[in-house]
């Protein structure tokens, strides 16, 4: 029997139009469909997200498929957990990236470990990961497979999922134990002593699991709340080569949010808002740094709050001279003139905006705490010091008409970021707005909603609306390519530049194939490739290796 205690896999990105083309039957029924359009371009008859399309569009015009996809960076969540359950004595592996990590996987499996621990960062959707489970069971039927993280939490605390539907559910994902709490690491660490022991009744004493047992049945043990400390669990980097993290990576140096967005389920989920301290957080720079370090990315939701630690942060970097460049989310209404000035001097090159209308009663409804002129005067701020802004907004909210629609395309137009991306409004039972049900006349949830002054149907076509007239920002994706797919760009020789005139290709392509006609890109990807007429040396090196493949 093997001594390896755990497989650690990172995400699956399976392609596109297998997501698209199984909620396009329903369009008429729901708005999920219409989101997939809005975040893709129709492609012989197959829809491509950002990334792909870019792939797609580099070998059209220069003969070679280079591969880039954003998830190939390090999986912070996969290597917090692998370093998380080395800490604690156990053997574990990490497959970053399934889609370039298989051949590792299965030789993994092929020496029989006692278990697989699968991630469910990011995914909306049931189908990665049962593609992965079924890739494990052909490979090695006897290895447990466990899964955890958001996408399990969201169906086990769902008010849409009563408890016989959960187990249809992770029945049909076919994994042995779920992890049904928003952290799991520490459940983690205990479901694998019971595994190595093949004690099934030791499962039965542990909290926030969901288990097949071996009669065939479902067990579910008691809720406990997890509540792991950051400092002490910080990521030992021995544990991997410089050359795994680097140039770029993602940093957390925070949990949950302190606000109580009316449409959010994270601060929730996540409990009280814990910080890091400054110590640590500079020693873990350090030590990235060293080892080759060239981008950071802080996917703390509230980077800059509380503000006097967040400038501490920014003096921190200055002070040790680290020359990153870095990107995280921003709130415009929690900062001031010096704190602008920090980011610019400690390495800020782009900024996430959770800026969700440019109407100033729908902010009031999503209780954002926020006012317009503060996020105008942020944008401007930003861009004067050449940090680029991404900025994300919700279409059919609550209280949403056509006046507030129209408020938000004025706000863009005239106080533009960078790269903008609408969403349709996606109604969540779970959500602090929908105890205000019977006020906003709510119906339905999830992408089938409608209010007293919108239906999913009108702010679906509003959504449409605004990726085709709007002209001063340039339209990206969420689902793909969001400002986190920049960095990795960068990384891979692109200038900004270069990301610009590709989003604004894209951005008509993206047009042309809302009402998913077949259609000629010609003239588009004559422009792609005078977007890519010069070549960086990266650039150059990863077509290099693309060749040879």
């Amino acid at each position: 029997m093997s001594t390896l205690d755990c497989v650690v896999i990172g995400y699956n990105d399976i392609p596109y139009f297998k997501l698209a083309d199984k909620h396009k039957p329903l369009e008429w029924y729901s708005g999920k469909y219409s989101t997939f359009r809005s975040n893709s371009v129709l492609v012989d008859g197959k829809r491509k997200n950002y990334m792909e399309l870019l792939n797609y569009c580099i070998e059209h015009t220069h003969g070679v498929d280079p591969e880039f996809n954003a998830f190939e960076l390090p999986n912070l969540g996969a290597i917090y957990l692998t370093s998380f359950l080395r800490q604690r004595g156990y053997d574990a592996e990490l497959v970053n990236f399934y889609n370039y990590g298989k051949e590792r996987l299965a030789e993994l499996l092929a020496d029989n470990p006692r278990s697989v621990a699968i991630t469910t960062t990011y995914y909306v959707e049931n189908e990665p990961i049962e593609e992965v489970v079924q890739f494990i069971r052909e490979h090695n039927p006897d290895t447990k497979i466990i899964i955890g993280g958001p996408h399990i939490y969201n169906i086990a605390t769902s008010n849409t999922n009563d408890q016989p539907t959960q187990e249809i559910i992770f029945r049909s994902i076919g994994a042995d134990i779920y992890i049904a709490d928003s952290q799991g690491e520490a459940s983690l660490a205990r479901v694998l002593a019971c595994v190595r022991n093949d004690d099934e009744d030791g499962l039965a004493q542990l909290p926030n699991l969901i288990y097949l047992k071996k009669n065939g049945s479902v067990g579910r043990t008691n809720r406990v709340e997890e509540r792991n400390s950051l400092e002490t669990n910080v990521v030992n980097w021995d544990y991997f080569k410089s050359d795994f993290y680097t140039p770029t990576m993602y940093m957390r140096t925070a949990r949950s949010c302190p606000f109580q967005c009316s449409f959010c389920t994270y601060p929730a989920m996540s409990g009280e808002h814990t910080l890091s301290g400054i110590d640590s957080i500079r020693d873990e720079l350090r030590y990235l740094v060293e080892g080759g370090l060239k981008q950071a990315i802080f996917v703390d939701d509230t980077f800059n709050v509380p503000l006097p630690r967040f400038k501490q942060l920014c003096k921190m970097m200055i002070e040790e001279k680290f020359n990153l460049k870095w990107f995280s989310f921003f709130r415009c209404s929690n900062a001031d003139d010096e704190t602008f000035d920090l980011m610019k001097e400690s390495g800020c090159t782009g900024v996430f905006l959770g800026i969700e209308s440019g109407d100033q009663q729908i902010l009031n409804n999503m209780n954002k705490f926020a006012n317009l002129e503060k996020y105008k005067e942020g944008i401007r701020k930003l861009h004067e010091r050449d940090i680029f802004t991404f900025a994300a907004f919700i279409v059919g909210f609550p209280g949403e008409t056509k006046q507030s629609v129209i408020n938000t395309m004025n706000f863009i137009e005239e106080s533009p970021p960078t790269f903008f991306s609408p969403q349709l409004y996606f109604h969540d039972p779970i959500t602090r707005i929908n105890h205000r049900r019977e006020e906003f006349g709510i119906e339905g949830s999830h992408y089938r909603w409608r209010h007293n002054t919108m239906c999913w149907e009108e702010g679906a076509e509003w959504l449409d609306h605004m990726v085709r007239t709007i002209k001063n920002s340039i339209s990206l994706t969420l689902y793909g390519f969001s400002i986190w797919a920049i960095p990795y760009m960068i990384q891979n020789g692109f200038t900004l530049d270069q990301v610009k005139g590709y989003g604004r290709t894209a951005g008509k392509m993206m047009i042309k194939s809302l009402d998913d006609s077949a259609i000629s890109y010609e003239a588009e990807l004559a422009e792609m490739r005078q977007n890519f007429a010069s070549w960086t040396p990266e650039m150059r090196t990863r077509y290099a290796l693309a060749n040879t493949v």
